[in-house]
């Protein structure tokens, strides 16, 4: 950011200002603010540009074409592993590559964001994600010998997994960079919001089942397509000729340095750990749904449907909540309702969900589950961005985002673990294969998952009351903030008087 300059009437003299430099800690952004002369500072000036809501929409876009690529398996899971004729396990496999290989990708993930910005992060990311959609449809045609074809779609869902990280934990970044005060927590929740999840869970089986699954991916490798064109021709630079707001001004402590501080901060911990559980939760969820319920006789078109619904419901609750917070910053209070809501319905649903011929409560208590768990993300993404200030935006969401990878993969081994052979019963009511098909039919026969069920109830309950009980931070970032509008006002104050204006 450019220097500024006051001319003072008595003297004729030119000064410059200090400008909003490197930043180490909390305590150098109370002396840096402290330390300017009222008699010579002038209020800092910021902007909003319309451009910002094209920026919104690419990010959430990319985040969206991402999903689907992944969404592309795990809803249908025993619908392909009959189309490769391989065990239903290799499709959760490559659907679990969704988190085991963002282990290692987040951190790169994180520096590039840091390091470089978010256009030439954004760019590469969408190219190769475009790559890896295109390498999945391949597998379909008939160019591919048949024992390949399942290779050469894990192959793409690999590249696509490899960069989803880069669209994963951008989202506070760009908040940060492209948006004012009262904008930020909007802003998060548009993109984070669950918009490829509702929609894949819900497409997957019924493109599946009347379309075929090369008709699935075709339509899935157009989003990733369209938004690296969108990347490479509409989005001009990683952030605004003029900052936002004071934060924005501030240039953020470097990648390894914010790490580090990070790292000793016992309350991020925390909530890192939190909302790593609550996120791998979600994510095993996602993955083995089609699997835990089919063994119950819903259909995977029925699970598909009640993910989706979970998800979509959320995004209007998400919005409201956004709005709520941006505007009375109760961003601690707000996550700990929510999550406790979340808890409570988390535990009726995978209740009800293991008795037969209960869709409808099954979809009442996933409509409840959805409103309070996606409402409870963006906050608390934003909530992180507070306890960690200065640190980066990106550095603080791709630490959570790699906990909830890691707790995910663990979640995951934790559920096939407890699972168990399907009774008399369930053998008979089961919807997960259909008897006579080309597959090996003993291959594609998912377990029963109740008990593992009722474990994920058990820690959803115990995220809930560790949150509530242990949490307790400072908003950082807001402080600064404040601190910086009262010196400018006070600024404004002092220059309007007569003795200090201008003589022209």
């Amino acid at each position: 950011m450019s220097s500024d300059y006051i001319e003072h009437s008595d003297t004729g003299t030119i000064q410059q200002l200090p400008t909003l430099g490197h930043v180490e800690s909390d305590d150098d952004i109370k002396s840096l603010l402290s330390n300017t002369d009222e008699e010579t500072a002038e209020p800092q000036r910021y902007k909003l540009y319309k451009r910002r809501w094209f920026v919104l929409f690419l990010v959430t876009f990319l985040g969206f074409s991402s999903d689907l690529v992944w969404l592309s398996f795990s809803p249908a899971a025993s619908v392909l592993a009959e189309y490769y004729n391989v065990p239903i396990n290799s499709i959760n496999l490559v659907s679990l590559l969704h988190l085991i290989l963002p282990i290692v990708t987040t951190v790169v993930a994180t520096w590039l964001l840091d390091t470089y910005g978010l256009r030439p992060s954004l760019l590469g990311g969408s190219f190769v994600g475009a790559i890896g959609s295109i390498i999945q449809l391949l597998s379909t045609f008939p160019i591919i010998p048949p024992s390949w074809k399942f290779i050469v779609a894990a192959t793409g869902q690999v590249i696509g997994a490899t960069v989803s990280p880069i669209f994963n934990i951008c989202p506070t970044k760009v908040s940060e960079k492209w948006f004012g005060t009262k904008e930020r927590s909007l802003s998060t929740m548009v993109i984070t919001a669950s918009y490829g999840l509702t929609v894949g869970n819900i497409l997957t089986p019924i493109l599946v089942r009347y379309k075929g699954v090369q008709f699935l991916f075709i339509i899935y490798s157009l989003p990733p397509v369209l938004g690296f064109l969108l990347t490479l021709f509409g989005f001009p630079s990683s952030v605004p000729p003029t900052p936002p707001s004071p934060s924005a001004a501030v240039k953020l402590q470097p990648y390894w340095t914010g790490l580090k501080q990070m790292l000793k901060n016992k309350q991020f911990i925390l909530l890192m750990l939190l909302l790593g559980l609550e996120g791998g939760l979600f994510d095993t969820l996602t993955i083995v749904a089609e699997e835990m319920m089919c063994t119950h006789g819903y259909t995977p078109t029925f699970s598909g449907l009640a993910m989706g619904v979970q998800s979509g419901v959320g995004i209007f609750s998400s919005l409201l909540v956004a709005l709520f917070v941006d505007r009375t910053k109760l961003f601690e209070e707000t996550t700990k309702v929510m999550y406790a809501l979340s808890s409570i319905s988390m535990s009726i649903m995978m209740t009800i969900s293991i008795i037969p011929n209960m869709g409808v409560l099954i979809m009442i208590t996933n409509v409840l589950y959805g409103v309070f768990s996606s409402a409870a993300y963006p906050v608390s993404m934003e909530l992180a961005v507070e306890t960690t200030y200065p640190g980066a935006e990106a550095t603080s969401f791709g630490l959570i985002h790699l906990a909830t990878k890691i707790e995910g993969i663990i979640l995951t081994f934790v559920m096939e673990a407890l699972s168990q052979p399907m009774t008399y019963y369930e053998k008979i009511h089961q919807k997960c294969v259909s008897p006579g098909s080309h597959g090996d039919h003993d291959k594609a026969t998912p377990k029963d998952m109740t008990v593992a069920m009722m474990v994920f109830s058990s820690l959803y309950c115990f995220l809930a009351v560790t949150l509530i009980v242990f949490f307790k931070t400072e908003y950082k970032r807001m402080k600064a903030e404040r601190r910086q509008h009262a010196k400018e006002k006070a600024t404004v104050n002092v220059d309007s008087s007569p003795e200090n204006v201008i003589n022209t």
